[in-house]
């Protein structure tokens, strides 16, 4: 996800909701989080493992089949 902000603003467009940065800058809250992942929490988007995928690629085919054109349109 390259354009953090960008899916952002979608999203909350999508639910009629206004922009807030707050949404991009999750991990900048300084309010308490009480979950299992309090720690990922403070941390941005973890971006080092978007390729991890491609290991397994030679076995995604059925899948890739089944998804059709999803794999091009969820980015619309």
């Amino acid at each position: 996800m390259s354009d953090l902000e960008g899916s952002v603003g979608r999203l909350l467009d999508h639910c009629g909701l206004p922009f807030e940065q707050a949404c991009v800058d999750f991990h900048k809250t300084e309010r308490a989080v009480r979950t299992p992942s309090s720690e990922q929490v403070r941390q941005p988007i973890f971006r080092d493992g978007l390729d991890q995928w491609r290991a397994y690629e030679r076995w995604l085919g059925p899948l890739k089949d089944a998804l059709g054109d999803a794999l091009e349109r969820y980015r619309d």
